[in-house]
């Protein structure tokens, strides 16, 4: 009886040990998506005072990519129709830190027959940053063949 006791917990633990591993591991697809721009907090003016919440500055019409969450999560902004936006799908690392820091995001594609708005507005898909990356060092992104590249957090 203890035995098996002893093995359930060794189960219980190893199990648990196992969830805490994946955890840390960010996802190769996107986490949020959606019209706009990414925010940040800032500083709140007072004593008590909430943060307020401030548009990340991107040059506008220019696709870009920049950190958010101290650098746990990185934020792809593209321009284009609302009602065919280019999404993010997918984020992949090329080369880890050691050997160049760089990924590749892909992103959706608009079929030819979409029927979209002419309008020119931000969109932004939300991706974790994926581990064996660095935020010490600039990352190079590629999206769609082009290439961006992140400044150091």
């Amino acid at each position: 009886m203890e035995q098996r006791l002893r093995v359930r917990h060794v189960g219980a633990l190893l199990v648990a040990l196992g969830a805490l591993s994946l955890s840390g591991c960010a996802s190769p697809t996107s986490i949020e998506d959606f019209s706009g721009l990414p925010t940040i907090p800032v500083a709140a003016e007072g004593e008590g005072a909430e943060p307020e919440l401030e548009q990340v500055d991107v040059p506008e019409g220019e696709t870009s990519v920049v950190y958010l969450d101290y650098g746990d999560r990185l934020a792809l902004v593209t321009w284009g129709s609302s009602t065919c936006p280019i999404v993010g799908t997918d984020i992949e690392v090329v080369e880890d830190a050691s050997s160049g820091n760089s990924v590749r995001i892909e992103t959706n594609e608009i079929p030819a027959d979409a029927v979209c708005t002419s309008d020119f507005v931000p969109h932004t898909t939300i991706f974790g940053t994926p581990e064996n990356t660095t935020t010490t060092k600039p990352l190079s992104v590629d999206v769609n063949g082009e290439e961006i590249v992140v400044p150091v957090k």
